[in-house]
């Protein structure tokens, strides 16, 4: 038996107090059986290692506690089972080089009405990218087409004694050693990769965590409360379509602009806070402004400078703005990520790109894409994509890995109406019961849990959640997020019950318990005061006019 660590197989490792309480107490020992000669596929056995609660091994022998094998084989061998034919296995090809984004081809995929195919691809056809043209499966006895090409079967499954026996004619994606999981999981590519996670999913059965709700919201950058119009962004007109439709649009408005609050705009805000919110945008919308190398005290009153505007806005208009920082052009260091939590945010919204562009010479950007949210020193970052491209593979991505579905664009994404927002929201509403909102719910809704008997585990993914109980949840535990938050919870039932909580102790929920809990960490951050002497240069305010008044004109122009 030859074990093989991350660092030996090509990767680096997780410290204790990192990781996943999945991966310390829940580890599922899969044999990998690659094809006699090189094989560059370490880099990404090293990444599952780090984000699932799997260990994987090279062995030539019998292992007692082996429950699961992947072999990396030519699939037409037709060979179901290798050495051990009554563990659960996979069996598909070997990828002998790394594929760049300018060699991969396009596909039509077909995914079968089964349920063996995994929710929300089941039943549905997309087009997606591989690393190469996929030769198709040759079917055995009692195999059934999971996924399949015009050129025939691409993914497989049979099953014997009760023990299932994957295939795919989809090779093992091949990392260079500074790559990243966002590179082969996207919503242009992430095909080859699917089989191998619903693998691991299915070898880890009931003692995997269940992600946060089906979460969606649209979102755009810029558009402030100045007038009931921004460029091409109506509010009446989205409040209108988003009722009809069932969605909702948060604006990320920049703190500089809230000198002036509009009264009938604020009002239709107010009178429709199911359909439209708010949320914060930087603060001056400078270059990079979260992303500069500065001091702490700088960036915390940076931030601090950013609420206090948006609390004038809230006691002016009486609205509530989500507090989640959407960093103007996703640029946001990890110092500054770091500082959102001490200063009063909930959280962040980012996409994978920018998050790992922003912070490349940080280890933890190579396994960005598979959570259902980012842990960065502390601070929840929730993802976010862009209103074109594949939209719909990464809706059904996103909601396959639990990630909520934030849409994000600009003013001009609208300049032909809102049919591209109501025909999104129709295909996201299809997937199932979808919890729209504003950011505050979304990212209160972010965490991961598990039923032991009548034992709600609870992962927390945040500060202050909001925990849906299951009818026979009549205990809880907290357990350690992959970063540890805080040994100690409040828990809420109601405004007169509030219990302490430590990590890992089981307590008895109230009797009174509704339909929903919250969880606040307990413990305050050491108090920040706001450095007067922060002002916005001039030229920041004036750009800000100008950029506005030329968003403002494009729809007379």
């Amino acid at each position: 038996m030859i074990m093989v660590s991350p660092a030996e197989f090509g990767g680096g490792s997780l410290s204790a107090a990192s990781m996943s309480p999945l991966m310390r107490d829940v580890s599922h020992f899969i044999r990998i059986c690659p094809k006699a000669g090189n094989w560059s596929g370490s880099v990404l056995v090293s990444i599952l290692e780090e984000l699932l609660p799997v260990k994987f091994a090279l062995s030539n022998h019998n292992q007692p506690a082996l429950e699961a094998e992947i072999i990396v084989d030519d699939p037409d061998k037709n060979v179901i089972g290798h050495a051990y034919p009554t563990v659960t296995s996979l069996t598909l090809p070997l990828c002998a080089r790394v594929v760049t984004d300018e060699k991969v081809v396009e596909i039509d995929v077909n995914f079968a009405d089964d349920p063996d195919v995994p929710l929300p691809f089941r039943g549905r056809s997309l087009r997606t990218h591989v690393a190469a043209e996929a030769k198709p499966l040759i079917l055995v006895g009692g195999e059934k087409v999971l996924a399949s090409s015009e050129e025939g079967p691409l993914w497989s499954v049979s099953e014997a004694n009760g023990t299932k026996h994957f295939r795919s004619s989809l090779g093992w994606p091949c990392l260079p050693e500074d790559g990243s999981l966002i590179s082969v999981l996207n919503g242009d590519r992430f095909l080859e990769l699917l089989p191998i996670i619903h693998f691991v999913r299915t070898v880890c059965g009931l003692s995997r965590y269940e992600g946060p709700p089906l979460r969606a919201c649209f979102m755009f950058d810029d558009p402030n409360l100045h007038w009931p119009r921004y460029g091409f962004v109506d509010f009446q007109q989205i409040a209108s379509h988003a009722a009809r439709e069932n969605y909702h649009v948060s604006f990320a408005t920049i703190p500089l602009d809230a000198w002036f609050t509009h009264a009938g705009t604020a009002d239709l805000f107010r009178k429709n806070s199911d359909w439209l919110s708010l949320v914060v945008h930087g603060n001056n919308h400078t270059h990079k402004e979260l992303a500069q190398n500065t001091e702490q005290p700088v960036r915390a009153s940076l931030l601090l400078q950013a609420l206090r505007r948006m609390e004038r806005l809230e006691h002016k208009s009486g609205l509530n703005v989500s507090r989640t920082m959407v960093p103007p052009h996703g640029a946001c260091s990890e110092a500054m990520l770091e500082e959102l939590p001490k200063c009063g945010f909930e959280s962040a919204t980012i996409s994978h790109g920018s998050l790992r562009a922003h912070n490349q010479d940080r280890p933890w950007t190579r396994n960005l894409g598979y959570h259902p949210s980012e842990m960065v020193q502390g601070c929840p970052v929730l993802p976010r994509w862009g209103l074109n491209g594949n939209v719909q593979n990464v809706i059904l991505l996103a909601a396959y890995l639990k990630q909520p579905i934030i849409l994000r664009g600009h003013h001009a994404d609208l300049r032909d109406g809102l049919e591209v927002l109501d025909q999104l929201a129709q295909f996201i509403n299809g997937l199932g019961d979808v919890l729209w909102g504003n950011m505050t719910k979304l990212s209160r809704a972010n965490y991961e849990w598990r039923m032991d008997g009548d034992l709600l585990r609870v992962i927390p993914l945040g500060r202050r959640l909001d925990i849906r109980l299951p009818q026979q949840a009549a205990r809880l535990v907290v357990e350690n997020s992959r970063q540890n938050i805080t040994p100690c919870w409040q828990i809420s039932a109601s405004r007169d019950s509030i219990l302490n909580v430590n990590v890992h102790e089981p307590v008895p929920l109230p009797d009174e318990t509704g339909k929903t809990i919250s969880m606040l960490a307990a413990g305050k951050s050491s108090p920040l005061s706001e450095n007067n002497s922060f002002r916005p240069p001039l030229w920041a305010f004036l750009r800000r006019l100008l950029t506005e008044g030329r968003d403002r004109m494009r729809v007379v122009s």
